[in-house]
């Protein structure tokens, strides 16, 4: 059976998920406190709601140790929401995934699966730019800033290509947000919000 899903280790250990993925030689031990935890199955027919019995039932058939589900909540209102996220993103999660549970799987983007997250923003200082490649060759790929307690780090998305050909010069103080930090202090996933215009 296809499934979707996504490899999970554990509440705020983004990095440490990643470090085991990508040694080239694996090691065992490691990948033991590794997950795969299901989201759907794209190649069976029905709704989301059915394709998660089956998602269960086979699951449950075969004993197995390195895959689970996701658990599911019906959301009942926005208020319902709020009360989710509160807890989700107070445990460190991340966000919540909305899907409708009348939908047949996609493999796009679509309304029938949304992504509900909270930022945080902040501000950084612009010490120099990093030239773009590919489609943004000749413009600007990313802001290398650095923030008041001289953390440094790259802002490399939420530009336009007119930002992109002009962007915030060196010494410009911009607005960022970004989904929490990683142990060292950096911002993680941070996207470009507009040059501040001071106070």
């Amino acid at each position: 059976m296809a499934l979707d899903g996504e490899l999970w280790s554990g509440r705020d250990a983004f990095q440490n998920i990643v470090s085991i993925v990508r040694k080239k030689t694996p090691e065992e031990d490691s990948w033991k406190s590794i997950m795969f935890m299901v989201f759907d199955a794209p190649l069976i027919k029905g709704t989301f709601n059915e394709r998660l019995e089956i998602i269960k039932k086979e699951l449950a058939k075969n004993s197995c140790k390195v895959a689970a589900m996701i658990d599911q909540t019906v959301c009942k209102s926005a208020d319902h929401l709020h009360v989710l996220m509160d807890k989700i993103c107070g445990g460190k999660g991340e966000g919540v995934m909305l899907k409708d549970p009348k939908c047949a799987y996609e493999r796009k983007r679509s309304f029938k699966l949304l992504k509900v997250k909270r930022f945080e923003d902040a501000e950084a200082t612009v010490y120099d730019h990093q030239a773009g490649t590919g489609r943004c060759t000749g413009m600007c790929g990313a802001l290398l800033v650095e923030e008041k307690d001289g953390t440094k780090f790259k802002i490399g998305s939420g530009f336009d290509d007119s930002q992109r050909k002009n962007p915030p010069k060196v010494g410009k103080v911009v607005t960022f947000k970004f989904q929490g930090r990683s142990t060292n202090g950096i911002p993680r996933f941070p996207i470009f919000m507009r040059e501040h215009a001071g106070m």
